[in-house]
């Protein structure tokens, strides 16, 4: 192989540089030929030929080196095959890992613009452009790149986490072949692996109980025995679910939805206060309202000043007592919570929860009695979030990963490159990722 300075420049194997030059608009022209040693190697029967047929020249379009990207002008030849019982008369030299035959980009020009596509999670029109490529060859680059990486099976999963997100708004889409009307939902149900490093290997249409089931029921039946324990928000759909596809397995409600609802009590009840008051949504010269986000925070977060602040404002706003009672019911759900990951006995969850039932109980406050309604029907769940720590965060930071590339392609029409490029940029655990990759 040639070893001089320009060759190793570019660094293609098998292509040797002979000369640079500099054209009327300033850009590099580099000059290239085939190295002796490939030249001449018939790719069907793989003997080497002797008869020359003619030149040919092309100009392969490769990667970027410097402030531009030069033009490359291979001169090779074409060649008789000298082996009366091969197939193939005539070859054109080519570099089949490099430059494949009838090639115009490099193999290293797509798989950049790849890489590019999934691991730096940029468009693929602005990967295009960059590349000097069609926006088809760029994605069908990156198609070819993620089939050879994501795998076609899921992941052993031991805990599974399963959320919704939304991904446009919800139409009819026509088979082109068949003319049949399939109807696409709004919302996507992400499955998640929270036990390994699966990441998000699943993506179903739709968030009812009946497209998961589906979904489920299509597994195979030894993959589905392995999930012990399924995480989910408050979701009825979600849970039936659970209970059809995986009767064996434990239903776990996240930790933080039960505080977004607790949260969502005060703040329904605050503004309901207003209401009552002064007929009117709140000011900032209103007590309770300028105290509202300090309201919704964890209590051990404030300051003695901040809190001294707060009790205050619930006072001066509702002197009976109302407000504080619901900020209190927060806190005692959060207490109960809190016992997560502490690996607590029956005798602490059952007094933690006497005391937040019997505080709603006591308060006649509708908002609590709803979230105590709620704390209720989930409650073996709850405790059993309690007794094995396991939260679907994850999930909920897939989610933010899966808008910020629906944001990317400024949405998607095609459902399979959306589910591709989500799974790809949700999979990297899974996966050695490139040098040069950086987290979305």
């Amino acid at each position: 192989m040639d070893q001089s300075s320009s060759s190793l420049l570019l660094d293609i194997d098998g292509l040797v540089v002979d000369r640079v030059v500099r054209n009327d608009a300033g850009r590099r022209v580099v000059h290239c030929s085939t190295d002796p040693q490939l030249a001449g190697w018939c790719p069907e029967c793989g003997e080497q030929s002797k008869s020359p047929k003619a030149w040919v020249t092309t100009r392969p379009r490769d990667v970027r080196l410097g402030e531009d990207k030069p033009i490359l002008l291979w001169r090779k030849r074409k060649w008789r095959c000298q082996v009366d019982s091969c197939e193939r008369k005539v070859f054109t030299e080519c570099l089949p890992e490099q430059i494949p035959a009838r090639a115009r980009i490099t193999t290293r020009a797509r798989r950049l613009a790849a890489e590019a596509i999934g691991d730096h999670t940029r468009p693929v029109s602005g990967v295009a452009a960059e590349f000097g490529m069609d926006w088809r060859i760029a994605h069908d680059a990156f198609v070819a790149h993620s089939a050879a990486v994501l795998p076609d099976a899921p992941p052993p999963v031991t805990v599974l986490g399963v959320d919704e997100t939304r991904r446009g708004k919800a139409h009819y889409e026509t088979d082109p072949t068949t003319g049949e009307k399939t109807w696409v939902d709004r919302f996507d149900t992400g499955l998640v692996d929270l036990s390994g490093n699966g990441g998000l290997f699943a993506q179903v249409n739709g968030r009812t109980s009946k497209v998961l089931i589906e979904w489920l029921q299509a597994q195979d039946p030894d993959w589905l025995a392995t999930i012990t324990h399924i995480s989910m928000d408050t979701s009825a759909t979600y849970a039936r679910a659970a209970r059809l596809a995986l009767p064996n397995a434990v239903v776990v409600v996240d930790r933080f939805h039960l505080v977004a609802l607790a949260n969502k009590a005060v703040t329904d009840y605050r503004r309901e206060l207003a209401w009552a008051l002064r007929g009117r949504r709140g000011r900032k010269s209103d007590p309770e309202w300028a105290q509202r986000n300090r309201l919704l925070r964890a209590v051990e977060t404030l300051t003695p000043d901040e809190l001294a602040k707060v009790r205050e404002a619930m006072r001066r706003a509702d002197p009976s007592g109302g407000l504080e009672k619901c900020w209190q019911g927060k806190e005692l759900l959060r207490k109960l919570l809190k016992l997560a990951g502490t690996n607590p006995d029956r005798g602490q969850i059952f007094n933690a929860l006497t005391a937040f039932y019997l505080h709603c109980a006591d308060s006649e406050i509708s908002q609590l009695r709803r979230l105590a309604w709620t704390v209720h029907a989930w409650q073996n769940s709850i405790i059993a979030g309690l007794h094995t720590g396991i939260s679907n965060g994850r999930t909920e930071g897939y989610n933010r990963i899966v808008k910020h590339i629906g944001r990317i392609a400024f949405g998607f029409r095609n459902q399979d490159n959306q589910k591709r490029r989500v799974r790809y940029a949700c999979t990297r655990k899974s996966r050695a990722s490139t040098s040069h990759a950086k987290p979305c």
